[in-house]
């Protein structure tokens, strides 16, 4: 067990994590990949990659995912590490060597609020899924059409009651989760979810395989038209590497505080990076062998997988059952994610207020309930409400607004804010013990923690304002 701290000990673990460490080097790796791996990878890359060139974006992504994302995730890992507490507490233990502390409370506070608020509309989104299991299972993709599986969705969006249903019965699934302990909650929930989510994955690409065209997914994914790449196509794929892996959000900072001593930091932030990545890879390489199969659209938008898909489905041999497939695979997806968008605040909350955990999952998952309902109401009974007719904020419904305060401007901005304090505010010292003896990398890392990640990120934050 971990012993109490003294209060200048920044590298041990405070009483309240005595219990609330990951079992094993394999399990910490598994979590982390599962609070990557979500509704970015098997929803939001395939229908950017579609609207975005295909190939052009991929090459584009991966570059990004390489030279931020990846960066960004290590200087969370390091921030968890080093401090062992909660996001707000371990950005202020690690800053007390500074003169002024103070000036980096708000890395915390920002991370805090930004998963909050992605959570209110991510609830939602997974709600849709959780909608679609239920109608493919009472037969409702059946037969399907292009206009049926518009009328589909379009029916979900426009029954608020049922969107709300789906919501709570989601938030539930969350709740259920992290109201227990690391280990008999986060854990074991990842430990059974994301081999499951490999496994679903891999049949979805096997009868990519069998019944649909493989060669031309993959051509049209990895095979870019460098006449395709603009300014916007850069933005998108960069933009789209923070939401994939998750980065900007201190979810790392919180699963970082529970590692172990001996974990080489550079090594994890790697292995999740690539495991993101390949994942977000294969799903668009089995969703796209579907879609090309019946001579459909890949650019169709955020619908992708309600709209185009499920017509697609009804089309194919055993389709009902290939869809039921499918939206679990999604769903496991999406609450993996959730559980570690939660769990920033929750944690936060448990310690700094010093309540059970029960108690600040139900505190934190209740909020994210009232304010997604701004969310569910956006996409019917206040539709054509817009809160400017000008700037960068017109014409955005609320959710849209929500969507971009958290995607363009919140997540950019606690990238920043988290590399550049652990590349250039934390010791080199202790920085680099953690990275083990892997010198070349924790360079590699320093450099590109210092310059290159940073100026990406500047360049993305201005470009969306």
């Amino acid at each position: 067990m971990p012993s109490s701290p003294s209060p200048q000990s920044p590298d041990s673990t405070p009483a309240s994590f005595a219990a609330a460490v990951w079992s094993s080097k394999i399990a910490f790796l598994i979590a982390c990949i599962g609070a990557a791996v979500g509704l970015g990878n098997i929803w939001k890359f395939p229908y950017m990659a579609g609207t975005q060139g295909g190939g052009a974006f991929v090459l584009i992504y991966l570059i990004s995912i390489f030279a931020i994302a990846i960066p960004i995730a290590t200087a969370e890992l390091l921030i968890g590490r080093g401090g062992r507490r909660n996001v707000v507490s371990s950005v202020s233990q690690l800053a007390k060597h500074t003169r002024m502390p103070i000036l980096y409370a708000p890395i915390g506070i920002i991370s805090i609020f930004t998963t909050f608020l992605l959570m209110t509309f991510y609830a939602v989104i997974a709600g849709w899924v959780m909608a679609y299991i239920w109608r493919a299972l009472t037969g409702a993709l059946n037969g399907l059409n292009a206009e049926g599986a518009s009328q589909l969705f379009g029916g979900l969006l426009a029954n608020p009651r049922e969107m709300i249903f789906w919501q709570v019965a989601f938030l539930a699934l969350t709740g259920f989760v992290t109201a227990r302990n690391i280990r008999s909650g986060l854990e074991k929930a990842n430990v059974i979810l994301m081999p499951l989510l490999f496994i679903m994955l891999l049949l979805i690409i096997g009868y990519g395989f069998v019944a649909g065209d493989i060669v031309q997914a993959v051509t049209f994914l990895f095979t870019p038209d460098f006449s395709k790449i603009t300014a916007n196509t850069i933005l998108s794929a960069i933009g789209h590497g923070f939401f994939s892996v998750g980065v900007g959000t201190a979810i790392l900072i919180t699963y970082g505080a529970y590692v172990q001593g001996n974990m080489r930091i550079g090594e994890a932030a790697m292995i999740i990076g690539l495991a993101d990545t390949v994942i977000a890879l294969l799903a668009g390489i089995g969703i796209f062998a579907i879609v090309f199969a019946q001579n459909l659209a890949p650019g169709s938008g955020p619908g992708l997988i309600f709209t185009t898909l499920p017509l697609a489905f009804a089309q194919m041999p055993a389709g009902t059952i290939l869809a039921t497939i499918f939206f679990l695979l999604v769903l496991f997806a999406a609450l993996t994610s959730a559980l570690s968008i939660t769990e920033v605040p929750v944690r936060w909350i448990h310690e700094n207020f010093n309540i059970p955990r029960s108690r600040a999952s139900f505190i934190v998952l209740f909020a994210c309930f009232i304010v997604g309902l701004i969310t569910v109401f956006s996409f019917n009974v206040w539709q054509d409400v817009r809160l400017a007719s000008s700037g960068i904020l017109s014409d955005k419904s609320l959710f849209d607004i929500k969507d971009y305060i958290a995607s363009n401007i919140l997540l950019p901005l606690g990238g920043l804010l988290i590399v550049s304090f652990a590349a250039w505010v934390m010791p080199v010292k202790q920085t680099s013990d953690y990275f083990g003896k892997a010198n070349g990398f924790y360079k590699t890392w320093l450099w590109l923690a210092r310059i290159v990640a940073p100026i990406g990120i500047i360049w993305v934050f201005l470009a969306n304002l």
